[in-house]
C-alpha cells in the first residue's frame, strides 16, 4: 500500500521540544550546518533531534565499511521523534536515547544484516533500525527495546489547524499572574511553571505550584 503524505518535520520537532520540557528537560538552538537539528540541555548536554514520519531511525553511514562514520553521531543525546501512526496528525511520541547506545545498535544490526549474508552489491551506507517488528529480525523492534527511552506524556499534531497541540496543558487549571499594571492576566499551569522556572533559574521539572481552594 502507498505511503499518504509526509508530516511538517518542523512540527514533529516542535513536539519534540515539547515533550523535552514536559520532561523538565528545555533545550537551547545550537548554531548547525546544513539540516542539522543540534540543541544542549541546561546540564550542558548536547542532543541531535531526528524526525521520522516513519517509525524507523535512518542512520546514514559515509562509507560501507564496518567503522564508517554516521550522521547520528557528534552529541551526547539523540532525540527521536515520530508520529504513533505513521505520517499521520495525531499523538506524537519521542525517545531520549544515549547517542553512544544508537551508533553501536546501528553498527551491530547492520554488521549482523551483512553476515547474514545480505546482497548489497558491497555499497550500502543506510543502516536502519524499524521501531516496528517487520523490519530485519535484528534491527525491529525497537519500540519495545528502548521503551526506557521513551519520554513521557505526549504531544498532538492537528490535522485541521497544522498546529501542536498540548491538551494536557490546554485543559489545565488557570493560574493567575500579576502584570505591572496592577490587573491580573491568566496563565496555564505549565506557563506558570515555565515562567517561574525561567525567573529563578532552574528547570519546569523543579516547580510545584499548590493551589488551595
Amino acid at each position: 500500500m502507498a505511503k499518504g503524505p509526509r508530516l511538517d518535520n518542523a512540527l514533529l520537532l516542535e513536539a519534540g521540544i515539547r515533550l523535552m520540557e514536559k520532561n523538565g528537560k528545555n533545550l537551547r538552538k545550537l548554531p548547525s550546518r546544513g539540516r542539522s537539528m543540534l540543541f544542549e540541555m541546561s546540564d550542558g548536554q548536547s542532543v541531535r533531534a531526528r524526525t521520522c514520519n516513519d517509525h524507523i531511525l535512518i542512520a546514514v553511514a559515509d562509507s560501507p565499511e564496518e567503522g564508517a562514520k554516521l550522521n547520528i553521531e557528534g552529541t551526547d543525546w539523540l532525540l527521536i521523534v515520530m508520529p504513533v501512526e505513521e505520517r499521520t496528525p495525531g499523538d506524537v511520541i519521542a525517545y531520549l536515547v544515549p547517542t553512544e547506545e544508537a551508533v553501536a545498535t546501528a553498527r551491530k544490526t547492520h554488521a549482523d544484516w551483512i553476515a547474514g549474508g545480505a546482497n548489497t552489491k558491497g555499497a550500502n551506507t543506510t543502516w536502519n533500525l524499524w521501531f516496528t517488528p517487520y523490519g530485519p529480525e535484528k534491527a525491529s523492534g525497537f519500540a519495545e527495546k528502548w521503551a526506557k527511552y521513551r519520554l513521557e506524556g505526549t504531544v498532538r499534531i492537528d490535522g485541521v489547524s497544522g498546529t501542536v497541540v498540548d491538551e494536557e496543558a490546554d485543559d489545565a487549571p488557570m493560574t493567575e499572574s500579576q502584570v505591572s499594571d496592577g490587573k491580573v492576566t491568566p496563565m496555564n499551569m505549565p506557563d506558570a511553571k515555565r515562567a517561574l522556572a525561567a525567573f529563578y533559574g532552574v528547570e519546569p521539572g523543579a516547580i510545584e505550584i499548590v493551589i488551595r481552594g
